[in-house]
C-alpha cells in the first residue's frame, strides 16, 4: 500500500476520491488501482492529442470572427447542435421566482443594477456565444455562427474586440475551457466593470487542487449545458458540497449539527473581494471626467460611477434556492430602496447562506412609479449623448415597448446575490465567536431569532419560528398594456 497523493498530481488525486468524509491524507489506492487508472489516462488523452494536431493545420488569414468558427463547425457539428440547446446560447434557465417555477430569460430580465439587456445589446450581449455580438439569442437561427473561441481560447488573449491578426493563433491552439475562459464572461459584471487584470480567484479548490469550473458545473462532455430545478422547495438539497465532502464532514459533532441549518459557504467563505476589488455600488449617472477622484488608480469610487471595496463581509439570509425578483411594471415606493433580487421565503429546506450586496441609482417614472431602463449609447462613461436623459429613457422604453410619461426622477435599488466562490482554507473558516457574542456578524433578529442562540442557553438552540412578512403599504401594480410596435420598426433592439 502506498499513498496515491505521492504519485499523482493533486487534481487527479482528488478526482479518485469517494464521497466519504475522510481526510485527504488518509486516502490510499492499491497498485492495481493505479495501473487501471494509468490505462484509463492513456486511452482518454489520445483523442485530445489528435484534436490539437488537427487544430494546428488550421490556416488563415481570417477577415472575420465568423470565418474562424465556420471552420470549427466543419468538424464539430454535433457540439454545435448541442450548444444551440444550451443555456449559454438561449440565456434561458428554470428558476423558482416569487413562488413559481418559471423559465427565466436573461435577455429580458433586469440586471442587479436595474439595466435591461433587451434594450442594450451592444453592451449586455457582448458575452453571448455568437460571432455576431449584440444579436438577440432567440432571433438567430440554428445556422448562425457560434463563437467557439470565447470558451476554447488557450492563449488568454481573446476579448470581444479581438484583433483579426491573432485569430489564426487562437484557433490553432484551441483546447478545453479553463477557469480563465469562464471568468472572461462571468467575472465581467455585464462587461461594465473597470478593465483591471483578473488575478486568480482565491479558492482552495482552484489553487490547491487544480479544479476547473467544470468539476462543480459538469457538462458531462456535452455542450448542451442546462440549469433546471431538480428539487422541490420543501426538500433538502443534495447536489452541493456534500457530493464530495459527505453530509458529516467535520470531526466535531457540534459542527455537523450546525450544518443542518447553516450552509457550508457561510463559514468557509468568510469574505469576498480578496484578490481584486468587488463592485458594491454603481451610479451610472456619473461622468468619469467630472471628478479627479475617478482618475486615481485605486480610488474607492472608480471611473463610470462604480464603488469598489475589498475584503467584504457577506450579508446572510435564509435560502432554499428560490428567488424573489422585481418584475417589470411593478410600482415602487421611491423613498425606499427597491429590492431587485434576493432569496425567496424561508422553508424547511432553507439554510443560512452568504450573499453579496449591490446597490444602485436608478431612474423611475414619476407618473407610473416603476423603474425605467434607458438606452446606453456607449459601453463606457458617459453612457448618454448630451446631458438630457430623456432621449435615452424614451429610446430604452420604446425598445421594451412600455409606456414612459416623459417625467423621471431618481431612486435607489439593492440586489443580493448568492456567494458560492472563494472558499478559504479550513484554518481560515469562521470560528464560534465570529457568529456568536458581541462581535457577531449575523443579524439574528433579521434571521428570525429573538436573540443570539448561544446567549439563550441550550433551550434556545433551535430553528426560529416562521418570520411573518409585514404588509407593504404602497400602490398596486400598474395595469398597462405594452405599446404597439411602430410600423416599419423592427421588434429586436437596434445596435
Amino acid at each position: 500500500m502506498f499513498s496515491l497523493k505521492s504519485c499523482l498530481p493533486p487534481a487527479i488525486f482528488l478526482l479518485s476520491m469517494s464521497n466519504t468524509p475522510v481526510p485527504l491524507q488518509k486516502k490510499r489506492l492499491s497498485i492495481p488501482g493505479c495501473f487501471l487508472f494509468f490505462l484509463f489516462s492513456v486511452c482518454c488523452l489520445t483523442e485530445p492529442a489528435m484534436a490539437i494536431e488537427a487544430h494546428q493545420k488550421i490556416s488563415g488569414p481570417f477577415s472575420t470572427l465568423a470565418e474562424v468558427n465556420r471552420q470549427c463547425m466543419n468538424c464539430h457539428k454535433k457540439q454545435a447542435g448541442d450548444l444551440y440547446k444550451s443555456i449559454h446560447w438561449t440565456w434561458q434557465r428554470q428558476r423558482i421566482i416569487n413562488g413559481a417555477t418559471v423559465l427565466s430569460d436573461k435577455s429580458k430580465d433586469l440586471s442587479r443594477f436595474g439595466i435591461a439587456a433587451g434594450n442594450n445589446p451592444s453592451v449586455c450581449r457582448r458575452c453571448h456565444l455568437s460571432a455576431i455580438p449584440g444579436t438577440p439569442p432567440m432571433a438567430m437561427s440554428e445556422s448562425a455562427t457560434i463563437n467557439c473561441l470565447i470558451c476554447h481560447d488557450t492563449t488568454g488573449t481573446y476579448e470581444p474586440d479581438v484583433q483579426l491578426s491573432t485569430l489564426v493563433l487562437i484557433a490553432q491552439t484551441a483546447g478545453r475551457p479553463s477557469v480563465h475562459n469562464c471568468r472572461t464572461c462571468h467575472d465581467r459584471e455585464c462587461g461594465l466593470t473597470p478593465e483591471t487584470a483578473r488575478p486568480p480567484i482565491k479558492d482552495i479548490h482552484l489553487q490547491r487542487y487544480g479544479f476547473t469550473c467544470q468539476k462543480c458545473h459538469p457538462g458531462n462532455d456535452h455542450h448542451d449545458f442546462k440549469r433546471v430545478v431538480t428539487v422541490s422547495m420543501d426538500q433538502q438539497k443534495t447536489q452541493q458540497c456534500s457530493n464530495c465532502h459527505g453530509k458529516k464532514p467535520h470531526t466535531l459533532a457540534r459542527l455537523n449539527q450546525h450544518a443542518i441549518l447553516i450552509g457550508c459557504q457561510s463559514c468557509h467563505i468568510p469574505e469576498y473581494g480578496n484578490n481584486s476589488p468587488a463592485v458594491i455600488s454603481w451610479n451610472w449617472l456619473l461622468d468619469s471626467s467630472t471628478d479627479t477622484l475617478h482618475q486615481r488608480k485605486n480610488a474607492l469610487v472608480y471611473a463610470r460611477g462604480f464603488t469598489l471595496a475589498k475584503n467584504i463581509t457577506p450579508i446572510y439570509f435564509w435560502d432554499n434556492g428560490s428567488d424573489e425578483l422585481y418584475t417589470r411594471g411593478t410600482r415602487i415606493v421611491p423613498e425606499h430602496a427597491t429590492r431587485l433580487q434576493g432569496p425567496g421565503p424561508r422553508t424547511p429546506a432553507s439554510k443560512i447562506m452568504p450573499f453579496t450586496m449591490h446597490s444602485g441609482t436608478q431612474l423611475y417614472d414619476i407618473k407610473y412609479r416603476y423603474l425605467l431602463s434607458p438606452k446606453l449609447y456607449r459601453p463606457q462613461a458617459p453612457f448618454f449623448k448630451g446631458a438630457d436623459l430623456n432621449a435615452a429613457v424614451t429610446e430604452g422604453m420604446r425598445e421594451l415597448r412600455l409606456p414612459y410619461s416623459g417625467q423621471y426622477s431618481v431612486t435607489a435599488t439593492v440586489a443580493f446575490r448568492r456567494l458560492n466562490h472563494g472558499v478559504a482554507r479550513a484554518n481560515k473558516a469562521l470560528g464560534c465567536l465570529d457568529c456568536h457574542g458581541s462581535a457577531a456578524r449575523f443579524n439574528w433578529r433579521r434571521l428570525g431569532y429573538e436573540q443570539d442562540p448561544w446567549t439563550g442557553g441550550r433551550k434556545n438552540l433551535k430553528n426560529p419560528p416562521p418570520v411573518q412578512k409585514l404588509p407593504i403599504i404602497g400602490l398596486p401594480p400598474v395595469q398597462e398594456s405594452v405599446l404597439p410596435v411602430t410600423p416599419g420598426r423592427p421588434m429586436t433592439p437596434s445596435q
